[in-house]
């Protein structure tokens, strides 16, 4: 592997033939919907989301390349966004692939989770590079512009609940979303890793799941406090 430049390098854009793809692109690409699921939930796997936008990216003269390449020494994944006029942008990844042994003390298969840590930063450096918001209804295209929508109040903190104890407080609808997000962005390995420390940490079974009981503030605590190790 050759090392990079992880900063981002544009060609010279003298004029806007690759933006003005792109937001063509963006207004006209339907929806990605989730067609994969893991243990934490729903996604769109990768498959899911070149079969969808390829058709587009072609349409509009546009084309993604994703090779491996070397940063600082270490994995990177260079993404380049590439416009039929010549112009492309490109960006440099650092990829992060698991080592050690897994739950049941056999060593890791290298070539296994390089695999998956290559396939896991191809899915999010695509979604960045092209701007998509996966799973979300995006029908621009078949829309009349409508009015702003008006700017929604910040959460207020819940109420405490009398003779509770603070740990023991429920958490509020938009804390546990953002814990259960958090808990969909680690990696396979390193999601079994947290499951089975929260089941410990928490006397859950070794097969409970996790996400019902995640509820409480200490369940929020405990994450703050840990989830370092995790990503």
């Amino acid at each position: 592997m050759t090392q990079s430049n992880p900063v981002q390098s544009l060609q010279s854009l003298q004029s806007p033939d690759l933006a003005l793809a792109l937001i063509a692109f963006q207004a006209s690409v339907p929806t990605i919907h989730d067609n994969d699921k893991s243990f934490h939930g729903s996604f769109a796997n990768l498959p899911g989301i070149l079969s969808t936008i390829g058709p587009k990216l072609r349409e509009h003269g546009l084309a993604v390349s994703q090779l491996p390449e070397g940063i600082d020494g270490k994995p990177g994944l260079r993404t380049t966004l590439m416009h039929v006029s010549g112009q492309s942008v490109s960006a440099v990844t650092p990829v992060e692939i698991q080592q050690g042994v897994d739950r049941k003390g056999k060593p890791l298969n290298a070539t296994q989770e390089w695999g998956k840590a290559i396939t896991y930063s191809r899915r999010y450096a695509l979604q960045a590079v092209l701007g998509l918001c996966v799973g979300i209804e995006d029908n621009d295209a078949d829309m009349e512009p409508s009015a702003p929508p008006v700017r929604a109040e910040s959460p207020k903190p819940a109420a405490k609940i009398e003779g509770v104890s603070d740990g023991d407080q429920p958490l509020t609808k938009n804390d546990r979303e953002l814990c259960l997000g958090l808990i969909k962005e680690l990696q396979e390995d390193k999601l079994a890793s947290f499951l089975a420390d929260f089941r410990r940490s928490f006397g859950l079974a070794e097969n409970a799941k996790v996400a019902p009981a995640l509820t409480s503030k200490k369940h929020q605590d405990w994450m703050n406090d840990n989830m370092h190790k995790y990503v």
